[in-house]
């Protein structure tokens, strides 16, 4: 059984995070689509942390997807490989529990700065 991830996909794009320099506190879309000037940029080189949470969804999905047309596979007879089936199903499993515990941590960490007292 999977979970969609999509949902999760298209919320993403709509989370805001604080800029570096205070006051506003939209940034833009998680998957990084506008650029920012040198003065204001807060990625870095690598991209940033919210290419990486795109790709990193992104992946999940695939995973997903991957492990429901393995299942579907050996539920019509088009496949035999077992051991494959379980593989795929686990590792779906696995990537979805990291990306929850992922979440929970994030939505802790927000909690602890939002009951930090200046």
């Amino acid at each position: 059984m999977t979970l969609p991830v999509s949902a999760i996909a298209n919320q993403a794009s709509q989370w805001a995070v604080p800029k570096a320099s205070g006051g506003d506190w939209n940034v833009g879309n998680v998957g990084g689509a506008e650029k920012s000037g040198a003065a204001g940029s807060v990625d870095g080189a690598g991209g940033g942390f919210g290419s990486m949470l795109t790709n990193a969804i992104g992946d999940l999905q695939k995973t997903q997807e991957a492990a429901s047309t393995a299942s579907t596979e050996l539920a019509t007879g088009k496949t035999q490989d077992i051991s494959s089936v379980v593989t795929a199903v686990q590792e779906a499993s696995l990537s979805m529990e990291l990306a929850s515990q992922v979440r929970n941590k994030a939505v802790e960490a927000y909690s602890e700065l939002f009951h930090t007292q200046i």
